[in-house]
């Protein structure tokens, strides 16, 4: 399909006419005019065009402890799991714990009231993190002339936070929340804080996050200063306030903000003068600890422990690798919290399995996705978290199996069996972690080989390749060889004509309701086996050749499957009456009315945009073209409810209108699953720069809850789920800094600056990259000033010494106002100007770096 027609159906999108007033650009016959300055989305316009999620979660807790504690929106304290008791590890893991589930209310006033709690962005709340970036959330309540500031961190009793401690039995997690209530008034006033324990029966993080509106049970406790005693031991503790006092409540009826009658609640009431402040602290062990370990979690002080934290985690984000500082002040603060949200997730679960894993999200998913941590861990390299990583990557080669579990049945491992061929009892498999798996599935066998050698061709450390046995090189080679297996078992015919899923894997899982011959499995398989290629390559393996030529066959063997699927495919219509081709997402499943909103539903885009494809392959043009032309309506999947939706799902309801023409299954490029952005990495791989500014401006606008610096799975839903945030920090620095082409396993090429927005480069700005690691080994350094005038760009840096030469490397030089590149100077030495504002800098080039680009 000609990209001329896949752009005319491009513009057919509803997504094009949803926000044109918001970004104040002229629209002629429903066609966007987004090659001017004015039609290249800004983030603030963006934010224009949703309404926000309102339901944040951020998350508390240290490295390697396998718990912690979620405050919500309103500023509630959860303590889980919420969910999945039904798994032995995690009733195994939570044994130690005794009768720990909490969910603290607390509300404020004369009588009870709890601001909100079902999530409304009530104006008397206000949320942010420590210094914007860091993990330590703050919650300010207004209550008339008292204004409450909470501020809630975690550490562990009786150890330091630096240097890292490696987690150990018995350790125990405490939470402090810090209360200080201040009198803004000019008159006395008593500020009063209610405190509710309950169960954790009305909280729920997932798949929607939310408050029930009823008050939970009380959990069974009594309240002797400064004990919360459950049996013969303590749950929280309430150290005396040097002002103000405590009162229990045995029921509160008529509760503001909730229903039922909250029973079991702990006053403490504080007379204030005008401009007087008083504090309160409150500290939860994760489970039930014994009077001794109270008695010291009694005498620690908060103060010194907050400073202590905040200095951790200051420090981890500063002095790491891939510092990325933009004009925009929100994208910094949001880069940074990355490393305190991705360091606290990872958890040792001790008591069952020894094995460490990323988590797919804190409180909810404590059972494991492998394919969701696999996709962040070459982030954890790349933000100086390596010593976390080389623990995450020993796990997966720990788990490795012949086991496939339930991979080949339904209904995630535990339904029929699929019909086909079945997998091989081969070894190497790794995509099972024991008891912790939620989902056999081939993705995670596959993005644990990328994941490992991934980290390779980013450390570059051949000791750790070499080391162990079997060392991880022995353990990529063997799950390369398992998926060669196992595709051998498909090469068959049925009355004398190949299977239509002939040479791809045998029938498997592919999310939590999908089964089949999936695109999604193979092309993952593809791309991992790629990685693999390019390492065996560079370090001159004798089965290099060999494997290459079988990676190279899978990938050509799946371009055919899926071709030939087209081909039998119902096309889908338009409204002139033409049709286009649909490309399937299962080689069976040949009717484009199948499709929902899940990632699978994205057939050859997801393809196209890791490599298992050309990027403009026809198959992703056509892939693309379906997404962008929509349903017809009554046909095909409908988000329903939308209109009466209590979260923001609400922003579904004008691309899923059933009495609309079409209807589409995502909106400005937003995925409803917004942790598997494919936005990203597709149009960075078509060059395709105003799709990617629109992908780019509107999941940074919505898809990240503003205040706390967190994704969620869906929309308001499950927080910190993996692997959103470390590809939308992959994202942003795949922008000044991305591999790209040797799709064959052959060298790869280098592209700086290739995607920076027109609102970053007004006169005067400023936009930094440093230290940010390369598949090619080695660091670069990049700085962009752009001119008073804005006439000129400049472009500093260091190009570390690479392992690997790249095959190209490409600049980019963009204006602020879109006017062309018509020179430029690399190192004082005139360059030629290609298309697309580019410049090619020598392969072999290494060392500082000065460009200078002049504008028309």
């Amino acid at each position: 399909m000609s990209r001329v027609l896949l752009q005319e159906i491009g513009l057919r999108r509803c997504a094009v006419l949803l926000c044109v007033a918001a970004m104040g650009i002229g629209v002629v016959h429903g066609v966007r005019a987004d090659t001017t300055e004015r039609g290249e989305w800004t983030i603030e316009q963006a934010r224009r065009c949703w309404t926000p999620m309102t339901r944040a979660v951020q998350h508390v807790g240290v490295p390697g402890y396998q718990f912690q504690t979620g405050v919500t929106w309103d500023g509630s304290l959860v303590f889980g799991p919420l969910e999945f008791y039904d798994f032995k590890v995690i009733r195994d893991e939570m044994a130690p714990l005794g009768k720990h589930l909490l969910h603290v209310s607390f509300g404020f006033g004369e009588t009870m009231r709890l601001v909100d709690r079902t999530g409304t962005l009530d104006p008397s709340i206000r949320r942010w993190l420590e210094q914007g970036r860091l993990p330590i959330p703050h919650v300010e309540t207004r209550d008339g002339d008292l204004l409450w500031h909470e501020t809630v961190f975690a550490k562990l009793l009786d150890r330091p936070m630096e240097p890292w401690p490696e987690p150990k039995p018995g350790d125990t997690l405490v939470t402090h929340a810090v209360f200080r209530v201040r009198n803004m008034g000019a008159s006395h006033k008593t500020g009063h804080l209610w405190m509710h324990f309950g169960d954790t029966k009305k909280v729920a993080f997932g798949y929607k996050c939310r408050q029930f509106p009823e008050i939970a049970d009380p959990i069974e406790y009594r309240f002797e200063p400064p004990y919360g005693i459950i049996g013969d031991g303590v749950r929280f503790v309430l150290p005396a306030p040097e002002k103000g006092d405590f009162k229990v409540h045995a029921e509160l009826k008529g509760v503001d903000g909730v229903k039922g009658t909250a029973k079991n609640v702990v006053e403490w009431a504080v007379a204030l003068a005008p401009g007087e402040e008083a504090e309160l602290r409150l500290l939860i062990p994760f489970g039930v600890v014994d009077r001794t370990t109270a008695d010291k979690t009694a005498a620690v002080d908060s103060n010194e422990v907050f400073k202590e934290v905040r200095q951790y985690w200051d420090s981890l984000s500063r002095n790491v690798p891939g510092q990325i500082r933009t004009p925009d002040p929100f994208v910094n603060d949001y880069l940074a919290a990355l490393v305190g949200q991705m360091a606290q997730q990872v958890a040792y679960r001790e008591h069952t399995t020894q094995v460490w894993m990323y988590k797919t999200s804190p409180n909810l998913y404590e059972k494991y996705w492998p394919v969701s941590g696999a996709k962040s861990l070459p982030v954890f390299d790349m933000r100086g978290l390596t010593w976390l990583n080389r623990r995450l990557l020993q796990s997966i080669i720990d788990m490795r199996t012949d086991d496939v579990g339930g991979l080949n049945r339904t209904q995630m491992g535990g339904g029929d069996v699929l019909e086909g061929e079945g997998y091989a009892s081969v070894p190497g498999f790794l995509g099972i972690y024991r008891g912790w798996t939620a989902n056999p599935l081939v993705l995670s066998h596959a993005l644990n080989l990328w994941a490992l050698a991934s980290h390779y061709r980013i450390t570059r450390d051949d000791a750790w390749l070499n080391a162990g046995d079997p060392s991880p090189l022995d353990v990529m080679v063997e799950a390369f060889d398992w998926i060669a297996a196992q595709r051998r078992r498909t090469m068959r015919e049925v009355d004398g004509r190949r299977v239509a899923h002939w040479g791809l894997l045998p029938a498997a899982s592919a999310h939590d309701w999908l089964a089949g011959n999936t695109i999604f499995n193979d092309a993952y398989c593809v791309v991992a086996q790629t990685e693999v290629v390019r390492l065996l390559r560079e370090i001159k393996h004798p089965r290099a050749e060999e494997m290459a030529g079988e990676m190279n066959a899978y990938r050509q063997c799946l371009r055919d499957r899926y071709a030939e699927a087209r081909d039998r495919a119902r096309p889908l219509p338009l409204d002139d009456g033409t049709t286009i081709p649909y490309v399937p997402r299962l080689v069976q499943e040949l009717d484009w009315a199948k499709p929902d909103w899940t990632y699978t539903g994205y057939s050859a885009v997801r393809a196209g945009a890791w490599g298992a494809f050309d990027p403009h392959d026809e198959l992703v043009d056509q892939a693309l073209a379906f997404l962008d032309a929509g349903l017809p309506r009554g046909e095909g999947y409908y988000f329903t409810g939308t209109a009466k939706s209590d979260n923001s799902d609400r922003n579904l309801v004008d691309v899923s209108d059933p009495a609309a023409p079409r209807h589409y299954l995502w909106r400005h490029y937003v995925e409803y699953e917004t942790m598997w952005p494919v936005g990203a990495p597709l149009f960075l791989a078509r060059d395709d720069l105003p799709r990617f500014f629109e992908w780019f401006a509107h999941n940074f606008a919505f898809a990240i809850h503003q205040d706390f610096r967190v994704g969620a799975e869906s929309m308001d839903g499950v927080p910190a789920c993996a692997p959103g945030d470390t590809e939308r920090w992959l994202a942003v620095r795949n922008m000044f800094v991305r591999e790209y082409g040797g799709l064959d396993g052959s060298a790869q090429s280098l592209w700086l600056l290739q995607a920076i927005p027109r609102e970053w480069l007004r006169p005067g700005n400023r936009a930094d990259a440093t230290r940010i690691l390369t598949y090619f080994g080695g660091e670069i350094d990049l700085t962009l000033q752009v001119a008073e005038d804005g006439q000129s760009v400049t472009v500093d840096g260091v190009l570390g010494k690479m392992a690997v030469r790249p095959k190209e490397i490409r600049m980019r030089l963009r204006s602020g106002d879109g006017s062309p590149l018509v020179s430029a100077t690399v190192n004082d030495a005139a360059v030629p100007v290609e298309s697309g504002d580019t410049i090619v800098l020598p392969p072999a080039m290494q060392g500082k770096l000065h460009v200078v680009g002049r504008f028309e």
